[in-house]
């Protein structure tokens, strides 16, 4: 649990350096001024992570003891690539088709490894860390890697702030320091003790993949309904990587004060956790996930009527408020359902079944360039409050609530 907080907490803070939604759209601007093909790259790249996760599933189940391998090959890979990014856009001095083409190869090399990472990652926090613990573990990292992310954002600022670091250059050095923060966040996973397993592999007879999805999906009928809710929510794909383009471009924004809205917005993530919390721990993670839907509700509101730094600062702390809470509660619930012999494949259905979401910024991009960025808040309006209809009718995992499916075997008795 410690190498776990330590990791979330630097991994916050690398994350800010190259984040999907706020920065990588910035970066994409340099090249096209088309939102669709922007929300085009940023889905393709970060979709690549659902690829491997169904047949990692599966080896994981057969050859147990290889968790820990495949998910250092997954880390490294994910921090060499900010490191390669950074020093070929350092050397580019403008719009080179060849940096856009590696920009796009080497994201979307960075989604596939953390495809391969997450299964073994979820695993360990699923046989190790109690259920009343989980929303700790993950409020925890959201918290400390709030202050980390802080500090990050305001290097963010001075970086896109300076006349005498123009564009590709800038974002160089932004990804660099990804890169080396990385190096300490994964130093950490890297300490990550996984439960002894015998270094056998599994003779027994399995079932073809497909089979095995139709009668885990058929046994957990819950995860069709957390799947849709999930699509219309998670991440905030819909809006969240057109938010800086508004507000710089539509509302007429400085581009120096992205910095600040990033770091009101790991403001509001870290502090919101001191919530979510106990909240999570003691209720349920489904609470959180109404609470998550319910607050980028109020994030969308004050965008549509954002005029100055003010109010975007604000819409930017409370989406903090709604990612964390969202975060802890997807990742919780998922983690509830089901006996751990079944739990990396629910995950893994899950993970591949939410690949339409990431070509939410596709469709957000797309509505952007045919209606602006207002219709687009306006719509995204909708998509919430329907998701947030959908969400009360979840069941809670964490008391036996028969809709959920078969109750979990308790590991931790």
């Amino acid at each position: 649990m410690l190498a776990g907080i330590v990791h979330g907490t630097f991994f916050e803070m690398a994350y800010t350096f190259a984040e999907p939604f706020a920065l990588l759209p910035l970066f994409l601007i340099g090249f096209t001024s088309s939102k669709l093909i922007i929300g085009l790259i940023v889905g393709a790249m970060q979709a690549a992570a659902v690829l491997p996760q169904l047949l990692m599933s599966r080896l994981l189940r057969r050859r147990p003891q290889t968790a820990k391998p495949l998910m250092l090959v997954g880390i490294w890979t994910r921090c060499g690539v900010w490191g390669l990014l950074g020093i070929l856009a350092l050397m580019s001095s403008g719009q080179s088709p060849s940096l856009l083409w590696a920009a796009i190869i080497l994201v979307s090399l960075y989604s596939f490894a953390g495809g391969i990472a997450v299964l073994p990652f979820n695993r360990i926090i699923s046989e190790t860390i109690h259920p009343e613990k989980r929303s700790s573990f993950f409020g925890w990292r959201l918290f400390f890697g709030g202050f980390m992310a802080i500090l990050a954002g305001f290097l963010v600022k001075l970086v896109l702030g300076s006349d005498k670091v123009l564009w590709p250059n800038n974002f160089g050095i932004l990804f660099l320091f990804s890169f080396v923060i990385l190096i300490i966040a994964y130093t950490a996973m890297s300490m990550f003790k996984f439960p002894n397993n015998p270094q056998v592999e599994s003779t027994d007879a399995m079932p073809s993949l497909w089979h095995e999805c139709l009668r885990v999906v058929k046994t957990y009928p819950v995860i069709k309904r957390l799947i849709v809710v999930e699509l219309l929510t998670s991440k905030l794909a819909f809006f969240m990587p057109f938010m800086t383009l508004y507000a710089t471009q539509h509302r007429h924004i400085s581009l120096k004060w992205v910095g600040i809205f990033i770091v009101c917005m790991k403001l509001g993530a870290m502090l919101s956790n001191l919530l979510w919390m106990p909240l999570g721990n003691k209720i349920g993670t489904r609470i959180l996930i109404h609470a998550g839907i319910i607050t980028a509700i109020i994030s969308l509101v004050l965008s549509i009527f954002a005029q100055g730094v003010f109010i975007f600062s604000l819409a930017f702390f409370v989406t903090g408020f709604a990612s964390s809470a969202l975060m802890l509660g997807y990742n919780g619930y998922i983690l509830e359902i089901g006996p751990a012999e079944t739990r990396m494949l629910l995950v893994a259905i899950k993970g591949t079944m939410l690949l339409p979401l990431y070509f939410m910024p596709l469709l957000g991009g797309l509505i952007a360039d045919m209606l602006g960025y207002f219709w687009l808040l306006v719509l995204g309006l909708v998509v919430f409050s329907l998701a947030l209809v959908l969400a009360w009718t979840l069941c809670e995992p964490r008391y036996g609530d028969s809709a959920c499916g078969p109750l979990t075997t308790n590991e931790f008795a």
